[in-house]
């Protein structure tokens, strides 16, 4: 009988003595609390932070395609105006004629739309700010 009494004590056990107060408990749980609010409100800062530079990213990717397309327009379009130059006169009024020159005039108008304009340069002393040299004449 002595043993069944022992079993329903409650044994005390060392570690309940050095259990913490509720209320210092409470500070833990709010000192973490405020821990995980700050490192969220560090990792929304830095989600914001990385769109932000992601966007600038995709915009700075974008010019430079964009520059890229130019770069490629501009042979055509020279190409275009030297057989402007050379077209023969029999030729020049009709609509084929017509038609090219009017491809030339919508390049020409999408590269004004885009900044890009004719800065005329012949019988004027070289600007390397504005100007590019290609054949020396």
């Amino acid at each position: 009988m002595e043993e069944e009494i022992k079993k329903e004590d409650p044994e005390i056990n060392p570690s309940d003595l050095n259990r913490t107060s509720p209320k210092s408990e409470l500070d833990e749980c709010k000192e973490k609390c405020q821990e995980y609010l700050n490192n969220w409100k560090r990792s929304a800062a830095d989600f914001i932070n990385y769109k932000k530079d992601e966007m600038e990213r995709m915009a700075l990717l974008g010019n430079y395609a964009r520059e890229d397309m130019i770069f490629k327009i501009l042979p055509i379009l020279d190409s275009i105006e030297l057989a402007q130059k050379q077209m023969p006169e029999e030729i020049k009024g009709n609509t084929w004629s017509e038609g090219f020159l009017q491809i030339k005039n919508q390049i020409t108008e999408f590269l004004k739309k885009e900044g890009i304009e004719e800065i005329e340069s012949v019988g004027k002393k070289f600007d390397p700010e504005t100007m590019e040299i290609v054949e020396e004449v």
